[in-house]
């Protein structure tokens, strides 16, 4: 039977629980370093800020294990919880309140046969642990990108729908009141002419009001399924990882969509079947 592929976030969880079970909840620096060095074996890349939180991570393990270690299988509690931890960040993709938390504990304790009060305190450090490594998670990273590009389509004025307005007609200029009839003089020996009636100047025009944009409308999720090699399931994966428009996907770049290639998967679909190209074609051709 074929061994259940894990993902990179499962697999580094799995190996912190190993060794705090297998230190029994106790080590020095030398262990602390061999423990590094066999996780770089594993491929990991570890950088200062992935050491901080594996610390961290050990850390809150060692807290529950030590809690933990008057059941009847710490080693099984151990595993179970991290089990159930990887599985609870993944599926709220690192955001939850406190009634999700509750359930959670809730299926921590039936999955564990006992928690204490004391024990289930222990619980919520190492889910924190295990949420910060998952921000750093190729996932994580992608959702973030789209979440960029959400925010950039969203800020884009688009063009108002106002009617046309008619231009507005002149103000007509007012006559000048026609003076009174002076009496009837005799003339001198030669009339003056009249002098021309001022004319009234034209009110300026009225600025027309300035036209605002209309806020911006939600896009609606595309048929990622219209890509060449994306099935139904492949494409259910694409939008739990967050990508739900063809835009969205032609904004990755290389070294993202290889990530996400690696974390969903695809075994390279996405670089071979060229679906980064195919989506930016179908994006240009609406």
């Amino acid at each position: 039977m074929a061994s259940e592929k894990i993902t990179k976030l499962e697999e580094l969880t799995k190996l912190a629980a190993d060794f705090v079970t297998r230190q029994k909840g106790l080590w020095d620096h030398a262990a602390w370093t061999d423990f590094l060095t066999s996780v770089r074996t594993k491929g990991f890349d570890i950088s200062e800020e992935m050491q901080s939180g594996l610390g961290d991570m050990l850390e809150a393990m060692k807290r529950f294990y030590s809690a933990a270690a008057s059941t009847q299988s710490v080693e099984k509690a151990m595993r179970t919880v991290v089990n159930d931890s990887v599985a609870f960040v993944k599926q709220h993709k690192g955001v939850w309140g406190h009634s999700e938390w509750e359930d959670f504990l809730k299926t921590a304790r039936q999955n564990t046969l006992s928690l204490s009060e004391g024990t289930a305190e222990y619980l919520g450090g190492v889910l924190e642990s295990v949420k910060a490594f998952y921000r750093l998670s190729p996932v994580s990273v992608v959702q973030k990108r789209v979440s960029t590009v959400r925010e950039k389509a969203a800020a884009t004025p688009q063009p108002a729908l106002t009617a046309e307005k008619k231009p507005e007609a002149e103000p007509v200029a007012e006559k000048a009141p026609a003076q009174p009839k002076a009496a009837e003089k005799p003339l001198p020996a030669k009339a003056k002419k009249p002098e021309a009636e001022p004319v009234a100047e034209k009110a300026p025009a009225q600025p027309k009001a300035a036209e605002k944009p209309l806020p911006a409308k939600a896009k609606k999720p595309d048929d990622l399924t219209a890509i060449g090699g994306v099935g139904p399931a492949m494409a259910k994966k694409l939008i739990a990882a967050g990508i739900t428009t063809y835009a969205e996907l032609a904004a990755l770049s290389e070294t993202e969509s290889e990530e996400l290639d690696k974390s969903l998967n695809f075994k390279g679909r996405i670089k071979r079947d060229d679906w980064v190209g195919q989506a930016k074609k179908l994006s240009q051709d609406r």
